[in-house]
């Protein structure tokens, strides 16, 4: 038969399975597959799908549908997701039918709206099906589940206010009480339960984003009727008015009001009608941008993010009172009539108090933020707004004063002065009744409507670059002291040593018995190597460690950690990959016998006859003249590189000039040195248990295999003193392939990396060549809590690895 007839083990192509499906057939066997795999999604999809709602609802509804619904059936099935999904449908049914009764014994307002909008949206039972799966997940998974939900909903709310935002909130209750129900009877992952102080920053990192991001959802609602809708008022456009009576005195014409004061009036209205450029809308805006930016470092735990929160909130709370209360009130003291001032009062009683109630509880918890910012850095973001703020101030006087005759109506210089303060106010504060006198056009009004937004931009970006900046605590005498102790009674792991190199930091346990070397680059804390500790102590110390990084809104990673610690990190639902192979030599096992041992035993017979002697100094030790070739030869080792030396794990000249390495050097008999290696210690009890690989640097002329003859020196010695091994230490991204190669995308990821790095740092051809020498391999670990920090953590590795990296820097590593 032949390959056209689709070949003899093939059904005869006339039967009707082999039919050509035509494409609605196709999505028709696809929609079934789905429908038997996931019915209660799919059905709420639908739905959802063909509800007579606007587009944008019903797109909505189809994506929470499939995302919310699809997650929950994923992992508590179709059996109890239908039935926590029609009990959230029917409280918020039942919700509305209460709320209908009301509405008959009530004035027209909110709960008459609900009457109008009784309908149940799909998202509703959406929601309860996944606040009840998100008992079931690891607790990072449903702590992020359960607060972004609560604070989405909440929001919706309060400044929303529509009767499906309320639906909402009690499907997902619904569904948090049905979660509780149904994790009794399940075994819900383990997980690394984060402190009480975390989980405080997290929570009013949430209070203050939602008060920057509500008055956002009032604007861009239809009709708004959230309690809180007022404060979103705030930051609205006022001026329609003043539009509309600018296009009136245009429809009149200039010759109708050339005369009289109605002239002026209709100058000013049509000077009005022209705030809502780029500026007035900036100045809107960023006060709230100011707010998210503190928001993202409350939740690091940022004292100074608090404090500036604190008083954007006190300001708003003040710029509300002012215009809201104390001007209406002091304006018509007896006011029109009793209820009026008292509507008066309590919708814009909220604008007040919100804020106000934010900055309290802001305050009342202060004690949980321990990140401080520097003094200088806190001294110089204070000294910038407050220059900022002036300078402004003075160019807006000075423009001013210079184009009086652009103001309607006209305004003399001490007018200007005095409301001056108020180029710094959100518009929608002061409304027209309250902005004075604007500018018709030109210069002067450029600089009313800019001045404000540039002063907020510092702020924004300012306390941005301030509240990054930490102070980190260096190692003093006494860290120094109790850590070469720690060292000297035994920590575990070939790279212990590296913990007393510059820039690392170092944490104690209150007992000061275990130590943890880290390296800390932006919000994460990436360890060197494993606890400085007892090995049946590591992993109280690695929960010690990690508990202390949380409460200092750090992200803790453990970096080249051995793998007899993943069974730690998997009691804290922590995940692990191996990053490098950590290549060792036995010398209890260890001979240069065999074909496998040829070239190491050919490079020391050269060696031998070119009279080429191997020695075993210390830096301090060695003379000026040693010393300067060793120096030469690193900066032409780097010079001849198109990339930086990296750091981190990999020491340089500094790290050899310490005691307790030792170095070994190739000298010829002119004492020339030929190439030089450093070795870092392993203690136990007092005594060197192990010698570990760091710095390596050749000329360029040495004869080929000086490096391996260096080596073989060193094994052979520590084999002489008794010392149990030699480890020639880790390439980094650089790991023996097993059978199925990289199991995860990350792995993989990591692959290409050290693909496109190799031309550069060659850490597969070190790899490579550190397999000569025959040496057992240890895999060595990176463990993370969070796989969505990932992208996080490959930045600050890249940063630690590469402090100086610029622009120019990466354009030459992805040159090919």
């Amino acid at each position: 038969m032949s390959a056209a007839s689709g070949g003899p083990d093939r059904a005869p192509a006339s039967g009707p399975a082999s039919a050509p499906r035509s494409p609605g057939a196709a999505v028709a066997v696809s929609l079934w597959a789905a429908l038997r795999r996931h019915p209660v999604t799919a059905l709420t999809a639908l739905v959802a799908a063909v509800l007579p709602d606007p587009l944008p609802e019903r797109i909505l509804g189809v994506v929470a549908a499939v995302a919310l619904m699809g997650l929950a059936e994923s992992r508590l099935g179709s059996r109890r997701t239908l039935v926590v999904a029609l009990t959230g449908s029917a409280a918020a049914i039942g919700a509305a039918a209460a709320l209908t009764s009301v509405a008959e014994h009530v004035p027209a307002g909110w709960a008459h709206d609900v009457v109008a909008h009784a309908d149940v949206s799909p998202i509703t039972p959406s929601l309860a099906a996944v606040m009840a799966a998100s008992a079931v997940l690891s607790p990072l998974w449903r702590r992020r589940i359960r607060l972004l939900g609560f604070a989405a909903i909440i929001a919706l709310v309060l400044y929303d206010g529509r009767p499906s935002s309320l639906y909402a909130l009690i499907g997902a209750l619904v569904g948090l009480a049905a979660g509780r129900v149904i994790r009794r009877g399940t075994r819900a992952p383990v997980g690394w339960s984060q402190s009480t102080r975390h989980e405080a920053r997290v929570l009013l990192s949430g209070v203050v984003a939602l008060t920057a991001i509500g008055p956002l959802i009032t604007l861009s609602a239809r009709a708004p009727a959230g309690v809180l809708a007022p404060l979103g008022g705030l930051f609205e456009d006022r001026y329609s008015v003043s539009r509309s009576a600018a296009q009136r005195c245009a429809d009149i014409g200039q010759a109708l009001f050339a005369r009289g004061t109605s002239a002026g009036s209709c100058v000013r209205d049509m000077a009005l009608a022209d705030l809502h450029g780029p500026g007035t809308i900036a100045l809107s805006v960023l006060p709230l941008a100011t707010l998210l930016v503190a928001a993202a470092f409350i939740r690091r735990g940022s004292r100074l993010a608090v404090i500036a929160a604190v008083t954007v909130n006190l300001l708003l709370a003040g710029l509300a009172a002012v215009y809201y209360a104390v001007l209406p009130l002091a304006v018509d003291p007896a006011g029109s009539e009793r209820g009026a001032r008292f509507r008066l009062l309590f919708v814009h009683g909220l604008s007040i108090v919100t804020p106000l109630a934010v900055a309290v509880v802001l305050l009342v918890f202060l004690r949980h933020f321990a990140v401080r910012t520097p003094r200088r850095v806190t001294a110089a973001y204070l000294g910038v707004v407050a220059v900022a703020f002036a300078a402004l101030s003075a160019l807006y006087v000075g423009v001013a004063a210079s184009h009086l005759g652009e103001f309607r109506p006209s305004s003399g210089l001490g007018d200007v002065i005095l409301l001056t303060p108020q180029r710094f106010v959100p518009l929608g504060y002061l409304g027209p009744e309250h902005l004075g006198p604007v500018p018709a056009g030109g210069v002067a009004r450029v600089a009313f409507e800019s001045v404000g937004a540039v002063f907020w931009l510092v702020v924004a970006g300012g306390l941005a670059v301030a509240a990054g900046r930490t102070a980190v605590r260096g190692a003093g005498a006494r860290d120094r002291a109790d850590l070469r102790r720690l060292l000297r009674q035994g920590a575990p792991g070939a790279m212990s040593h590296m913990a007393t190199w510059p820039g690392n930091s170092l944490w104690f346990a209150p007992d000061r018995t275990a130590a943890v070397a880290y390296r800390r680059v932006g919000s994460t804390a990436i360890t060197l190597g494993d606890p400085l500790c007892d090995p049946d102590a590591a992993p109280s110390v690695v929960l010690g460690f990690a508990r202390w990084c949380d409460e200092h809104g750090l992200t803790p990673v453990f970096y080249s950690v051995d793998a007899d610690l993943e069974p730690t990190f998997a009691r804290l639902g922590w995940r692990t990959m191996p990053i490098a192979e950590e290549t060792v030599i036995r010398t209890a096992t260890f001979s240069m016998t065999g074909k496998k041992w040829q070239d190491v035993r050919s490079s020391i017979n050269r060696a031998a006859t070119r009279d080429i002697e191997a020695v075993w100094t210390r830096y301090a030790d060695l003379g000026a003249g040693q010393l300067d070739q060793i120096e030469q030869l690193s900066e032409d080792w780097v010079a001849g590189k198109r990339l930086p030396e990296l750091g981190f794990t990999l020491g340089g000249l500094e790290e050899m000039d310490d005691p307790d390495v030792r170095l070994m050097l190739a000298v010829d008999d002119a004492g020339r040195v030929l190439a030089v290696t450093s070795w870092l210690p392993t203690w136990r009890a007092g005594v060197v248990v192990g010698w570990t690989l760091d710095f390596m640097r050749r000329q360029d002329d040495a004869m080929n295999g000086i490096m391996e003859f260096l080596i073989a020196q060193v094994a052979l010695r520590a084999q002489q003193d008794g010392v149990e091994f030699v480890s020639l230490s880790a390439a980094p991204l650089a790991t023996v392939p097993g059978e199925a190669g990289a199991t995860s995308q990350t792995e993989r990821l990591l692959a290409a990396l050290s693909r496109m790095l190799e031309p550069a740092y060659g850490f597969r051809s070190l790899l490579t060549f550190k397999l000569k020498f025959q040496p057992e391999l240890s895999p060595l670990l990176m463990a993370y809590p969070d796989p969505v920090q990932l992208p996080a953590i490959a930045t600050a590795l890249t940063r630690a690895y590469l402090p100086g990296l610029s622009p120019r820097t990466v354009a030459a590593l992805l040159a090919p």
